[in-house]
């Protein structure tokens, strides 16, 4: 579970839906579960990591766009109710977040995956990708959050 919250994180910017995603994604991994062939453990968790990805992805498709005022305003209400270190590294962390969910799909999915211990080959099969692709995403993601975070 720990897992697919990490990963429902990435995706999902309230609790509640972060909640309802976690769901979505055990709800989807059940039904899959006779697909599973039962390798190891790594396979395992590229297994669940692949399922929670394409899950997590149907999700944010049906999902409406959502306001960016609706993300500054609270930002601003979590910098007013806390001290002014902790509200800081609380700032800088979500605007980390909020700058990882702008980022394109297969972007994300491998920033996600490389945060949850997966190397650049494991996440090429989890994704059915090649590897350079992989390593060519990452490159833009990175170039792109640099970007992001020093112009914030």
């Amino acid at each position: 579970m720990p897992l697919l919250r990490r990963l429902a994180a990435g995706y999902a910017r309230q609790t509640g839906e972060q909640e309802d995603l976690v769901q979505e994604m055990v709800i989807a991994l059940w039904k899959a579960l006779p697909r599973w062939r039962g390798e190891g453990a790594v396979s395992q968790k590229a297994f669940v990591a692949r399922v929670a990805q394409y899950t997590a992805l149907q999700w944010l498709r049906a999902r409406p766009p959502r306001h960016a005022g609706e993300a500054a305003l609270e930002t601003i209400a979590c910098k007013q109710a806390m001290p002014d270190a902790q509200a800081e590294a609380t700032q800088r962390q979500a605007a980390l977040l909020s700058a990882v969910r702008q980022l394109a799909d297969g972007q994300r999915e491998c920033v996600l995956l490389v945060l949850e211990g997966f190397d650049h080959g494991q996440i090429a099969d989890i994704l059915g990708v090649a590897v350079n692709t992989v390593d060519q995403r990452l490159s833009r993601a990175r170039a792109r959050l640099r970007n992001q975070l020093e112009g914030s």
